[in-house]
């Protein structure tokens, strides 16, 4: 009995780890109406890598480059690397640098989102990314 209990758990183990959703690929969304953020994520194992970008869209900022990089969002943002990611199930956490000081996202992929939350000072910020379909 013990022997087909430890293996419908051993199954239903794997089954659930097959079943949830990947966080590899491109990720995109908006912050405040203003900025597309672009994550491209890579797993290995529980391991979380990959690239941040924050993009500013406002027309009135001076500037912009081809990409929309703005001077103010560059310095400020920019392109950054993903570091400390880690994966459990369908939870992601990561953390990026702005003003070159550490900041930690923590998010759930469901339904083909990917809804993050941080803190910029005291102000908590919630994200919803959609994944972009993959290039061909």
């Amino acid at each position: 009995m013990k022997k087909v209990l430890l293996s419908l758990l051993l199954v239903l183990t794997v089954v659930t780890i097959a079943l949830a959703a990947s966080a590899d690929g491109v990720w995109k969304g908006l912050v405040e109406g203003t900025y597309n953020i672009s994550l491209n994520l890579k797993t290995e194992g529980t391991k979380l890598t990959g690239d941040f970008a924050l993009v500013d869209n406002n027309p009135k900022s001076e500037n912009p480059d081809e990409a929309g990089y703005t001077p103010f969002v560059s310095a400020q943002m920019g392109k950054n690397k993903i570091t400390d990611g880690t994966v459990n199930g369908d939870n992601i956490q990561f953390t990026t640098t702005f003003n070159g000081k550490p900041v930690v996202y923590k998010g759930t992929i469901a339904e083909g989102k990917l809804v993050l939350t941080t803190t910029f000072g005291t102000t908590p910020v919630k994200i919803t990314l959609k994944q972009a379909p993959a290039a061909k």
